[in-house]
């Protein structure tokens, strides 16, 4: 049985760069979210705002960090800096398999606080191709 330890509102920053090809952008968002402790395990999650579409995001913070974002098309990824991982992406098209190559991965949580600093260097590649290069720059405190 799942048992909420916690439950804290917090303010999120989160700042993405991407790199495809030739091309570079740079997305910021700040939203209101919550810092949940759950059976040990700390997660962060919010609503991303973005040309009036709405996206649960939910980040897991313990040894590996996970992403989740559950828009119009369901993004899972699993940062590890040690090892690659595969995720699917499903897309209206159907589904694609992707490797995320993550390059660096600093986090610092303070569950008591609580506040937190993540910031993850990653690639995406699928067939033997790279999509993009990204860097994720995310704050949160109480």
């Amino acid at each position: 049985m799942f048992q909420i330890k916690r439950i804290t509102p917090v303010q999120v920053q989160l700042s993405t760069t991407i790199r495809q090809e030739d091309e570079e952008k740079t997305f910021t968002f700040e939203e209101q979210g919550d810092f949940v402790e759950l059976n040990g395990k700390y997660y962060l999650r919010y609503v991303e705002h973005q040309n009036g579409q709405e996206t649960p995001v939910q980040f897991r913070l313990d040894d590996q960090v996970h992403l989740h974002r559950n828009g119009e098309m369901t993004t899972i990824l699993n940062f590890d800096p040690i090892q690659e991982t595969v995720t699917r992406y499903r897309t209206q098209y159907g589904v694609i398999q992707l490797k995320v190559a993550t390059s660096r991965l600093d986090k610092a949580v303070d569950p008591i606080e609580p506040s937190g600093k993540l910031e993850v260097d990653y690639t995406l590649a699928t067939a033997g191709q790279v999509v993009g290069s990204y860097q994720l720059q995310l704050q949160f405190k109480a």
